[in-house]
């Protein structure tokens, strides 16, 4: 038996995936408490240079710590995913395209405009499960995205127990 997962993809949806998983993994949330932390030393340093002052190195730095820091936080991710569906969008031609992703008893079979690609089961690394989001990763850091109400042909339920099946 087949689960079939179908939705449509176009920028709106590649850029909501910005905020949908972004700590996701213990070295994501890791490196986004050490930007944190970058940024309140930044704008600690920036305070301290206000009241005593410091020539223009000292400047220099906070100004640049504090922006970099800002970027990491708030705009990076952002810029990454407009990137990416500018590539996707480019290669496939058109600016919104279907994507289905099939649960086969011998792989995941996902196809997204005209490119196929197989994954196995095998290579699943992790599941994570968010409200109507789910995000499977695979060995390679390729990060997969279904929607539990965009299911076509069975349910999220299914496809767990398939995969969990499978992966014994």
């Amino acid at each position: 038996m087949t689960v079939r997962n179908e939705y449509k993809i176009d920028k709106k949806e590649i850029m909501s995936w910005a905020k949908t998983f972004y700590l996701y993994g213990k070295v994501n949330v890791i490196l986004f408490g050490l930007w944190v932390f970058v940024f309140v030393c930044a704008v600690v340093e920036l305070i301290i240079l206000l009241c005593v002052g410091g020539d223009w190195t000292d400047w220099y730095l906070a100004v640049l710590l504090w922006v970099l820091s800002v970027y990491k936080l708030c705009f990076q991710r952002f810029l990454l995913q407009a990137r990416r569906y500018k590539m996707l969008s480019k290669t496939y031609g058109v600016s919104e395209w279907m994507r289905s992703v099939d649960f086969t008893d011998e792989e995941i079979v996902l196809c997204d405009h005209t490119s196929v690609s197989k994954y196995r089961y095998e290579s699943i690394k992790f599941i994570k499960d968010k409200k109507n989001a789910v995000l499977i990763v695979f060995n390679t850091g390729l990060g997969l995205i279904l929607y539990k109400d965009a299911f076509v042909e069975g349910s999220w339920d299914e496809c767990k127990a398939k995969i969990e099946t499978i992966k014994q």
